[in-house]
């Protein structure tokens, strides 16, 4: 969020970049908006984000960058107000070509074809809330809504079933790095599980994971009761590792001006059903 002095608000941006010198001061702060359109963008649609970014006094450098390119009178329009652009490209050139540091390198898929991930799952698991203040026993549903202390619609978690998603990822968050899991990972075998996606198993384990839930300040208001706060949350069930091999996409990002290459990038999903992505970034000095 950066300041728009135009609009006297913060106002999103999507990308900035903060560059601090040696003693710790801020000496540039980068401000880049993305858009993935099915047109070249327009010298209109151009225009309102130079307009945006001329707002915000905080921003000493302003970029574009599109997936679609950019008209001849949006790159004429961005020159005239010192606006970057660029276009964001499929990478199927050598590496070598655009990368000192990686001399020979043939095409980014055959520098690297695949990556595996390898992630802890709750596999069957059975969960018991605790609430200090509330009932000894109670019940919800998936879409049993969550409030914060003041009575309001939690900001962060909207029902149950998103709260027990954080709370799943959470402990198997904290449970990978520890034993048994990590003994696990490394001394078992792994069979294929589901040839359609693409993912193996290794065995699976029973195990009882309690977490600590009360800096979340969720409330539930159940019938018959007063709004209480859940503080904790014991995980029973059985655990095991899930191991998938990921082909990256590649994309380049290229100056539109001078097709100077700003960087490049390795992207995939990080095989979470969260939205995550892995990324491997090629800068102009290397990797």
């Amino acid at each position: 969020m950066v300041l728009d002095e135009a609009a006297g608000k913060e106002r999103d941006v999507d990308v900035t970049v903060t560059v601090t010198d040696s003693n710790g001061e801020v000496s540039a702060f980068k401000a880049s908006e993305v858009k993935h359109e099915g047109k070249p963008l327009d010298v209109v649609a151009v225009e309102q984000l130079i307009l945006k970014l001329a707002d915000m006094p905080r921003v000493t450098h302003k970029a574009i960058f599109s997936t679609s390119g950019y008209t001849d009178g949006a790159q004429a329009k961005a020159k005239r107000h010192e606006v970057d652009l660029y276009s964001m490209l499929p990478w199927d050139r050598p590496i070598a070509e655009n990368f000192p540091d990686f001399p020979g390198v043939g095409t980014p898929g055959e520098f690297l074809a695949h990556f595996q991930s390898s992630l802890l799952y709750w596999a069957e698991w059975q969960s018991y809330f605790i609430s200090t203040t509330g009932p000894e026993s109670f019940s919800f549903g998936d879409e049993t809504p969550l409030f914060s202390p003041e009575g309001k619609k939690h900001q962060q978690y909207s029902t149950m079933l998103d709260y027990l998603n954080e709370v799943l990822m959470r402990s198997t968050g904290l449970l990978c790095t520890q034993s048994p899991a990590s003994n696990v990972l490394k001394t078992f075998p792994y069979n294929m599980y589901n040839e359609a996606e693409g993912y193996m198993t290794g065995p699976a384990w029973p195990h009882t994971h309690t977490l600590d839930l009360s800096n979340d300040e969720v409330y539930l208001r159940l019938e018959g009761h007063a709004p209480f706060r859940l503080d904790s949350v014991t995980i029973s069930g059985h655990l095991q590792w899930r191991k998938r091999v990921i082909e990256p996409q590649f994309h380049i990002f290229e100056r539109v001006s001078d097709q100077a290459i700003f960087a490049g990038a390795a992207v995939a999903d990080y095989g979470v059903d969260d939205g995550r992505m892995l990324a491997m970034i090629f800068s102009s000095q290397g990797a």
